[in-house]
């Protein structure tokens, strides 16, 4: 039994940075879909990489002063699936980013704020293949 638990726990952190997935929240996750049905967590962590990286680069296209309006839509999209799978810090730099863009938000650099949730992203891929690879093996 604590096998099958150690191996359902995403990597923890290094160093100062917060984990890229909340152990809790992907645990969350994992107790809704079943964590008998590995199969079906694994195609909607597939889903979600795919979809996102998607809304990552529909961020980094309007990106610019004038097409800046486009962003409140895939910025809204990526911090709530985010949230569903437990990357919280990267939901938390898009719910930053959407407010900003909604004008009721803390002032931000929009083009920092966009490579910070692509680096973000990087990391939330790299712990989901991760955690990909566990369900796969068992």
């Amino acid at each position: 039994m604590m096998e099958e638990q150690e191996m359902k726990q995403p990597e923890r952190s290094q160093g100062d940075q917060p984990p890229a997935i909340s152990a809790e929240e992907f645990m969350a996750l994992t107790d809704m879909v079943g964590a008998d049905m590995p199969e079906v967590l694994v195609d909607l962590l597939d889903t979600y990489l795919e979809e996102s990286a998607g809304l990552i680069s529909a961020l980094a296209a309007a990106n610019t002063p004038a097409t800046r309006d486009q962003m409140m839509r895939p910025a809204h999209s990526l911090k709530s699936s985010s949230a569903s799978v437990g990357a919280l810090r990267l939901s938390q730099l898009c719910a930053d980013l959407e407010s900003f863009l909604r004008g009721y938000g803390a002032p931000l650099d929009v083009d920092q704020q966009v490579r910070q949730i692509e680096a973000e992203f990087v990391r939330v891929r790299e712990a989901l293949e991760a955690e990909k690879a566990k369900l796969t093996a068992s």
